[in-house]
């Protein structure tokens, strides 16, 4: 941490960065504990709210206004271009907890592998999109998409 002295007191300044990356590496490990719900699609909803929680502290760190239901849609639009068929492999993997006997299990486990790298990869483009003076409402998911999918693919294990 960095410190100032003003008037003789000595004053440490927060490291941002710091605690950026403890706020997304919680958020990660919240949303693996998200994806084991056993109930379909319940885990996908707990996934959404540890996201947006994410980038609201996020957003709160860098002094931004925190717009919920603005917050929910530029999530959804996040998840939207990572993807098409990650995203449908999540609603595969959260479908799979129907199945009697290993279903919750194998669901959990394709679903735990996108909730760390989507939640991860997301945090990590809020920062820098934050860190330029950006806003929720200035945030676009288009000119974020190559950044995304970068971040995402650097956590994701490659598909054999």
């Amino acid at each position: 941490m960095d410190t100032m002295i003003m008037d003789n007191i000595i004053v440490e300044e927060k490291d941002v960065h710091s605690e950026a990356a403890q706020i997304i590496s919680s958020a990660v490990k919240w949303s693996a504990g998200a994806v084991v719900v056993p109930l379909p699609y319940v885990d996908l909803i707990g996934l959404a709210f540890v996201q947006v929680k994410m980038v609201r502290s996020l957003a709160k760190i860098y002094g931004v206004n925190q717009n919920d239901q603005a917050l929910q849609g530029v999530i959804a639009a996040l998840l939207g271009t990572i993807a098409s068929t990650t995203i449908s492999n999540a609603l595969v993997g959260s479908s799979l907890k129907f199945l009697p006997s290993g279903g919750t299990i194998v669901g959990s486990v394709s679903l735990l592998v996108f909730g760390a790298a989507s939640t991860y990869a997301i945090g990590k483009v809020f920062v820098r999109h934050f860190e330029g003076g950006g806003t929720i409402s200035s945030f676009s998911a288009n000119a974020t998409k190559d950044d995304l999918e970068k971040e995402f693919s650097s956590v994701k294990p490659a598909s054999n």
